[in-house]
Order: C-alpha cells, then structure tokens, then sequence
C-alpha cells in the first residue's frame, strides 16, 4: 500500500519490490528490459514506489533514466497527470525531458489535450537544447491541440522541422518550399517529408479533405529508388493508402511496401490481386500480408481457399483468427460447417459464424484458450470476442496496423537516436557519422543513449492496449 494506506499500491517502503527493481535496474549487471517488463506487469500498483526511487536519485542521471523508464511503463497513459506534473517543475531535466517526452512521441494518441503542453514538456529554459525540442515536437502528435503551441521557423534545420511537422506545427512555408524541392534537394529533406506525409495520414479521417499538393509530393516520394529511401517510399504508401489513391498497376511492389498499402481493408480490396492465400517466396513476414487478404476478400472466398493457405504453418492461425474478425462484425453470418483439424483457431471461425464448437480446442496461446472456454459456456459476448480477435493479432505481429505503427516509431528513432554512439549507431552501421542527422544538447557518447535505445527497442514490441489509432478498419 501507499504512505496513506490505499490498498493495491507499493508504497515505499515495500522492500521486497524495491530490492527486485534495484536488483534489475540499478546493478552493473542490470538488465533494463527484464526490469521495465516488471515494472509494466505489476501496473500502475508500482508507480508510486518507481517515482519515489526515482525521487530519491539526486545526482545520478543515468539512474534516474533508468527509473523514469520503470515509472513510465507501470503507469502507462493513466499516468500522464502525475508525469505532467513532474515535467511542469522549473528544473531543467535535460535528459529526464528528453527520454519522457520521447516515450510520450511512441505511445498512442491521447483523446484530450493538455494545457501548456509544449512549455511544460521543455521546461523553463528560454532556448531549450534542440534534442528535447526535437523530441517534444515529436511528442505533439499525441495530444490534440499541441499543434498550436509552437511553430518551425525558416530558419531551422530538417530535423526541427521533420517533428514539427510530425507533430502537426506549422512550418514556415519559405523553409517547407525548400525542404519539399526534389530538384536541389535540402540534406536530410527526407526525414521532412517522412514526419509531413505521416502526419497528413493520421490526419486522413472522417470526412478531412485530401491535400492535393501533399498527395502529389507522396506520389513522386513513393517513385524514388534505392534502400535508403525505404522509410520514404513507406510514408509516402501510408499517406496514398489513407488518401483512397491506390491503383492496381505494374508489377506488384516488394513485401515490405506492400503491407502498407494494404494496412486497411479499403486497400486491401482495392489492391486484392496482389494478395494470394499463400505467400509467395521472397515475403518475409507473410502472416501480416495473409490478414490482408483476409480483408480483401468476403468470407466464404477465404473459406473457400481454405486448404491454400491451411497448408503453410507460417499464417494458417493467423487467417483463421482474422476471418473469425471478420464475421463477428457480421450481423447475420451463415454458420460454417466445414472443419479444419490441423487448425485450432478454426473453432473461432465457427463460433463467430454461428456454428455450434465442441469441445474447446487444444490452444496455446493463454488469451485465446480463456476466450475458447467462455465462448464454449456462451458466457463471452460478441463483441469482447471481436477484440479479444483483433488484440491477438497484435500480440502476434501480423495485425496490418502495425505497418504505420512501425513508421511511426522508426522515425522517432531517426531524429533522436542514430547519431548517437552509445546504442543508436547500431542502426545506421553502413553511414558514415557526419552524414547521419543528430540535434545536438546531449553529447553522442552520453549515457542518455544507452538508456533511451535500450526503452525504445523495450517499447518496440507490440503491447496492448492496440492504439485506437492504428484498429483494424
């Protein structure tokens, strides 16, 4: 319990957690992530033992990077007014401000906005470092009407700009005219163009009106060649997807490229010829492409094909519990009596037609098994089986959200962690140093890297909830 005694929570003096976190976290052998996972299984019950060891670190920046981490992983988004509270104090916290706001950036967009959001995030220095303006601009996109706290002015560089732009702030349109020129290209233009198409797709919904200009740029963006516009070409596909500008033309792009013009049904359908109930030889992640088809055909097509894609290990579970997706969201669905054994997910499809499914099948996935035996004692609701469906689609990485999740979170990276030395050069082996963007304020050897890749390579697994962003639809 806490100080006050509310009961569930680990107050302080809770030895036993305090001994393990510092056990995991604190030692010269620690081991982050295995830590950062405790501290998300126990929850918000160990936030307020996280943020008084993190309290209780007066000097030792590296440590108290480390706690904030824990801290930020057992309170999650339900936590965001206490961390706004912390962040409003007139401390500077550099790199406390930092990794906070970069966790902020990788999380799921909040429904509300926050007052002040950008001065209290960046704290009371006059010119905060660029890094943590890089990583609160970045931080923008996730909580409505942050956007209108701050611009990019003609003067910055396209790092500044590429999470402005992320973020929704509006660019200075002299500097945008000469990030966005293709003939005289600015260095580092792309990571502009990343954060500006990423944010107008995110911006695709309702009835928001498509961005002539904007498409066209995504048009020519997507045309560019070579690996090392890879993150440009896949922006620029999620922009064209959520713009309805897809055609079936030409050859059929590579698998990676793909799966984001097909991350939503309308693409999917729109797209359907390159989508198959197997997957052809040079796809590396098949099981996300093979839900996609399931989106791109009507349910009887998928059963039809059934014996296809049964036949391969990689995606049959995978189909099965997408095409069980896909009829729970039928209002009058046509029972399925055919049965596939080597198929346990299959019991969902018939359940979710209108079938009767007996026994429970044998599953070893634990969500799935515990869905099974409340459907087989109809004590499970249609609905919660739909998302309990489309969460383990998430958990299992095939969920065709993920694609533009994935972007997202890549060019979170891009701007604040590859030129670094302590972890993020990694990522960049092949790029020489002086070619690779990277805001300066943090020195690229600082401890604050090793820490801030270790949480971003923690927060890269996919975890529930599913950002209500990036749901099937």
């Amino acid at each position: 319990m806490v100080d006050g005694g509310d009961v569930g929570w680990l107050s302080a003096r809770e030895e036993r957690f305090r001994e393990r976190f510092q056990q995991l976290l604190l030692v010269p052998n620690r081991d982050l992530a295995q830590g950062w996972q405790l501290a998300a299984d126990v929850g918000r019950p160990a936030v307020p033992l996280l943020w008084d060891m993190l309290q209780s670190e007066r000097s030792n920046v590296g440590r108290r990077l480390v706690l904030l981490g824990a801290a930020l992983a057992a309170g999650g988004m339900a936590e965001d007014e206490r961390l706004l509270a912390w962040l409003g104090q007139q401390k500077s916290m550099l790199e406390e401000r930092t990794l906070a706001a970069m966790w902020l950036a990788e999380g799921p967009r909040r429904p509300r906005g926050v007052d002040a959001f950008v001065a209290r995030c960046q704290g009371p220095a006059r010119t905060p470092e660029p890094v943590l303006r890089v990583a609160v601009r970045l931080a923008a996109a996730r909580f409505p009407g942050a956007e209108t706290e701050d611009s990019v002015g003609p003067e910055e560089d396209p790092g500044l700009a590429a999470a402005g732009a992320f973020g929704g702030i509006a660019v200075a349109a002299s500097l945008a005219q000469r990030l966005w020129d293709l003939r005289t290209p600015v260095r580092h233009a792309e990571l502009f163009w990343r954060g500006a198409l990423l944010a107008g797709a995110r911006g695709l919904v309702g009835d928001r009106p498509v961005d002539a200009d904007l498409l066209q740029r995504a048009r020519e963006r997507m045309a560019l060649t070579g690996d090392q516009n890879a993150p440009v070409r896949a922006a620029a596909a999620w922009y064209r997807l959520r713009a309805g500008d897809l055609r079936q033309e030409g050859a059929r792009p590579e698998w990676d490229l793909l799966q984001i013009l097909v991350a939503e049904s309308d693409g999917a359908r729109r797209l359907r010829g390159w989508l198959g109930p197997v997957p052809q030889p040079r796809d590396e992640q098949p099981a996300r492409l093979a839900v996609a088809y399931v989106l791109s055909r009507q349910p009887a097509e998928v059963v039809a094909d059934r014996e296809s894609w049964a036949g391969d290990a990689r995606i049959r579970a995978h189909v099965a519990v997408a095409l069980a997706w896909r009829l729970t969201g039928e209002t009058d669905p046509k029972p399925i009596a055919e049965d596939l054994t080597t198929v346990p997910e299959w019991a969902f499809v018939r359940w979710a037609s209108g079938a009767t499914v007996q026994p429970v099948p044998a599953l070893d996935d634990g969500p799935l098994l515990t869905a099974a035996q409340l459907m087989a004692g109809e004590r499970l609701p249609r609905a919660a089986l739909r998302q309990v469906l489309e969460d383990t689609l998430w958990r299992w990485g095939s969920h065709p959200g993920l694609s533009a999740w994935e972007q997202e979170r890549l060019l979170v990276r891009d701007l604040l962690l590859v030129g670094s030395n302590t972890g993020g050069g990694k990522y960049a082996p092949h790029v020489r140093p002086t070619q690779i963007y990277r805001p300066t304020g943090i020195g690229r050897d600082d401890e604050f890297f090793t820490v801030a890749v270790a949480l971003h390579e923690f927060l890269g697994r996919p975890r529930l909830p599913i950002p209500a962003e990036h749901r099937l639809r």
